[in-house]
């Protein structure tokens, strides 16, 4: 799953951030770059582009020496200058008084998620699983190397894990044992997770609180953004009550707890009908922020480990996706008089395929946008903004 991901995103904003060079390739005031060696792979500084010598050079820096209708593009060529699209003609900003506010190129990335595991460790964990039992079915999806998630994926995300249960008679509760999540955290979730085993009981939504309070006390804060993959094979209990299992109020409402603090829940049955339909139904659709009269948000159910392992690659992958962080700041009311081009292709904004403002600093590909975004190992992004949109 892992991938390399080139992104270069353009704001059009009233300054600019990064110059061109002072003068052309062969006249006083050339780029220290001119004439330096360049490949598709190791292309020229900005304000130049690679020739046919495979040298980097420039031919232009300003607009003028460039004729009617044309531009000097951000490689130091003249190209036909391109026309704004028609929402940003009827937004009164300056583009039709032939005022073009200056390009600035400013790095974007996708974010670095944290994911915290939080894993059910109770009894009915040891039951068979296709062959295995669920403990160890889960346990070897997570830690397998080096195709395991945690291995192929521990310089992406920034993994956690908890582990949870409670036993009679035992005044600690809930039993939680923690690994604070950090990018490269194999080694030390696998020291912990892989000589562990289960317990008896299932306070998931004491569990989960406890989780909560962790992350909110944490004085450095963490990566955004922030998602639990709750694996359980059980119905829930509370801590005040072990047994019997009722305890879905209680995990309901620490789920919803989680997503008021701007944290998802996703939830995996460990294990075919151990979870009724409902009681995941309503996991999910709090993780997510659903609500009466919205669409059910996803559940899972692995009945075996190629089950489970395509649960977690779906929660985990759509977690590394789309979210594009910015380094500078927008409107997000006005985003959509913006452009948005995915390998030189507009992408329609507030769509279910196209892209979304996050917030001032992040945008979102979503759908079929996202999924070219996944499959493209060299895929480019560009964005223009109108200058009243960019917040200085």
């Amino acid at each position: 799953m892992e991938r390399a991901l080139v992104l270069a995103l353009l704001l059009t904003a009233c300054g600019s951030s990064k110059s061109r060079p002072d003068a052309p390739c062969g006249e006083e005031g050339e780029s220290e770059a001119c004439g330096q060696p360049c490949t598709d792979t190791r292309p020229c500084p900005f304000g130049l582009y690679c020739n046919d010598r495979s040298e980097c050079d420039t031919d232009c820096i300003v607009d003028g020496v460039c004729g009617a209708g044309m531009v000097c593009g951000d490689e130091g060529q003249c190209v036909m200058a391109p026309e704004p699209p028609p929402n940003r003609r009827d937004q009164g900003t300056n583009l039709d008084s032939g005022i073009v506010c200056a390009s600035r190129e400013v790095r974007a990335g996708r974010t670095t998620p944290t994911v915290m595991l939080i894993i059910d460790q109770s009894s009915s964990m040891d039951d068979d699983f296709g062959g295995s039992n669920r403990w160890d079915a889960l346990r070897n999806s997570l830690l397998d190397q080096p195709d395991g998630f945690i291995a192929s994926l521990q310089d992406q995300v920034v993994f956690g894990l908890t582990l949870f249960s409670g036993e009679d008679d035992n005044p600690v509760c809930p039993l939680i044992t923690t690994v604070p999540p950090a990018l490269n955290n194999y080694d030390r979730i696998a020291e912990v997770y892989r000589p562990a085993d289960t317990i008896e009981d299932t306070p998931t939504g004491d569990s989960i609180d406890a989780v909560i309070d962790d992350f909110l006390a944490r004085p450095d804060g963490f990566s955004e953004p922030v998602i639990f993959v709750l694996a359980t094979d059980g119905e829930p209990d509370t801590c005040a009550q072990l047994d019997p299992q009722e305890g879905q109020p209680e995990s309901i409402a620490a789920v919803r707890r989680a997503f008021d603090n701007n944290i998802q829940t996703f939830v995996i049955s460990v294990g075919e009908g151990v979870v009724s339909e409902n009681h995941l139904q309503d996991i999910a659709n709090a993780g997510l922020g659903r609500g009466a009269g919205d669409a059910d948000a996803p559940f899972f159910v692995a009945g075996d480990d190629e089950g489970l392992r395509d649960a977690l690659s779906t929660i985990i992958g759509g977690a590394l996706s789309c979210t594009i962080r910015l380094e500078g700041r927008i409107n997000t009311e006005a985003a959509c008089t913006g452009t948005v081009m995915l390998n030189g292709l507009p992408l329609p904004c507030n769509d279910e395929n196209g892209w979304r403002a996050v917030d001032e600093s992040r945008i979102e590909l979503q759908g079929e946008a996202c999924d070219r975004l996944l499959n493209d190992s060299a895929a480019t992004l560009r964005a223009e903004f109108p200058c009243d949109v960019i917040l200085i």
